[in-house]
């Protein structure tokens, strides 16, 4: 068991005057028992009246020491010299006290934060948000800043991590009655040693808080939501209920009442198991096939990846014939194609193939008739394991769904040293839908690139795993989003959102969105060139 004991600095302060107080008291009624003896003695001594007008002890005191009456007066003297000390210390106290009471003043400001939270908060400062996403550059999708969310919040944990100037350090502690300062990025953070940054929004609109608690460090969010218990024991549902007490939830679970994270039941897990059983079990043959064909493609170590059954066909044509009207090279293009019918179609067009029959003979052949399909899903299986096999070879993937369009060669983007997003693991086209169901990073898995290093291969051999995820929520999207989050978390893999902003990189969300007609139009125009489009929506 732990006891946890809340003392307060001022009580600390208070036991160590006490034990200072005894051993006072100690030594005074020592020294008065001892120097009463002493002046006794020595008055015997000296007792011919020629030290009268020195003599130390009062006239009362003499007629009691002729009475033979010593006790009496050491008593009084001890009695006498407590009663000081008993003065002192009270002023003392009444001293610490008022220091307690205004302890945080600072002329007519306060600190912000009393002593009860100095252990994790000392002082607080706003940041303009374009300036700090800028130098802080997490890979996360941002939304534009605005009125709302304009600025960035900072707390300071320790002391030690204030601003140096003693000027800025006021600014952050001290209230001046015109709400918290706001200080330069630079200036804010040049003595954080270590800093955690909170992604916040309040995407359902509700009564939202959010509390900070010093405590055992956590790199999760807990959600609480006031919502019904669930009534068989499991973990609590429903709608959003202002009569209820607040309830932990997932951080999933809307104020409809809907559910964005399911786990897998026990058939899924099967399935799922199954597939990856037939996938282990020839891995090492397959990679061994796949290696030889792997080197007769990598440009640069970068391998570009594609899956395709037949009933995605016609827009692998579109993606191959529309390069080659661009002049654009694509001899390292490596499609998995799922049958045999594709396969042949795809190196009709020149491009190089790997069918494993073996994991993919059994997937369907058809097109997916919508968003979440038998179909769909099935394919989902095959976008994992081609890019898992070839990043797992050493090689950088540029993995894409035949719905992509080039204008100019990606690659160049990823491989240009020179470019400020250039130190990142993976990159990904932001899907657009910034929904809880793809937070925090809203990745697109129909685009992205991704280098070979220890945490990517890591993270795709996690996400082979989690392929029950995959087949339970029907999307690789979200299973791919949630085991990212973690392992940017928990390995501190670099993964970057090519953001719906940028020019560069549009999709899907750009062409169905009403705000983004007019650039719509100036690619129809040439004005604005991108690297790719992704119709993904």
């Amino acid at each position: 068991m732990v006891q946890i004991s809340r003392i307060s600095s001022s009580s600390r302060r208070r036991n160590l005057s006490s034990t200072c107080s005894l051993f006072q008291i100690f030594q005074t009624v020592s020294l008065i028992v001892v120097s009463f003896y002493v002046g006794t003695l020595y008055s015997d001594i000296f007792d011919d009246g020629h030290c009268a007008s020195n003599s130390s002890t009062s006239q009362e005191e003499q007629t009691f020491h002729n009475q033979g009456n010593i006790d009496e007066i050491v008593q009084r003297r001890v009695e006498s010299e407590l009663a000081k000390l008993h003065t002192n210390e009270q002023n003392k106290h009444d001293s610490v006290t008022n220091n307690d009471n205004t302890w945080n003043k600072h002329g007519d400001q306060l600190l912000y934060f009393p002593k009860e939270t100095s252990s994790f908060l000392n002082g607080i400062a706003r940041i303009e948000k374009d300036a700090f996403v800028k130098k802080f550059d997490y890979g996360l999708p941002i939304e534009e800043p605005n009125q709302k969310i304009g600025e960035v919040l900072l707390l300071y944990n320790s002391a030690h991590a204030l601003p140096t100037r003693e000027e800025d350090q006021h600014v952050v502690q001290y209230n001046a009655g015109s709400g918290f300062g706001i200080l330069d990025v630079d200036t804010a953070t040049e003595n954080c040693d270590t800093m955690n940054v909170i992604n916040t929004n309040n995407p359902g609109h509700t009564r939202q808080c959010l509390a900070i608690v010093g405590n055992y460090e956590s790199y999760h969010i807990q959600r609480w939501m006031r919502v019904p218990e669930n009534s068989s024991g499991g973990r609590s549902g429903g709608k959003l209920d202002k009569e209820q007490p607040l309830r932990a939830v997932s951080r999933g679970h809307d104020s409809n009442g809907s559910q964005q994270f399911v786990p897998p039941d026990k058939k899924t897990i099967m399935k799922h198991w199954e597939m990856l059983r037939t996938y282990l079990d020839g891995f090492e043959e397959t990679l061994a096939n796949l290696k030889a064909v792997a080197e007769k493609v990598a440009v640069k170590n970068t391998i570009i990846v594609m899956t395709c059954n037949m009933g995605q066909s016609e827009l692998l044509m579109n993606f191959v014939c529309n390069a080659k009207a661009k002049g654009l090279d694509v001899s390292n293009v490596l499609v998995f194609p799922t049958d045999q019918e594709t396969k042949d179609l795809a190196e009709g067009l020149g491009l190089t193939t790997f069918y494993d029959e073996k994991n993919f003979g059994k997937l369907p052949k058809g097109e997916a008739k919508h968003y979440g399909d038998r179909a769909f899903v099935a394919m989902m299986f095959a976008k994992v394991v081609c890019v898992q096999m070839i990043n797992y070879l050493g090689y950088d993937v540029l993995f894409q769904d035949v719905d992509v369009v080039w204008y100019k060669n990606p690659l160049d983007f990823f491989h240009d040293p020179e470019n400020e997003l250039h130190g990142f693991d993976m990159y990904f086209q932001d899907d657009g839908a910034h929904s809880v169901r793809y937070s925090p990073y809203s990745a697109n898995s129909g685009f992205y690139y991704i280098r070979s290093n220890a945490e990517t291969k890591y993270f795709l051999v996690s996400l082979l795993y989690a392929g029950d995820m995959i087949i339970t929520s029907k999307s690789h999207q979200q299973a791919l989003i949630q085991v990212l989050a973690e392992h940017a978390s928990q390995f501190g893999t670099r993964v970057k959102i090519l953001s719906r902003d940028m020019n560069e990189f549009p999709g899907g969300w750009h062409y169905n969105s009403k705000a983004k007609k007019d650039f719509m139009k100036s690619i129809a125009k040439g004005d604005i060139v991108p690297y790719i489009f992704h119709m993904s929506w």
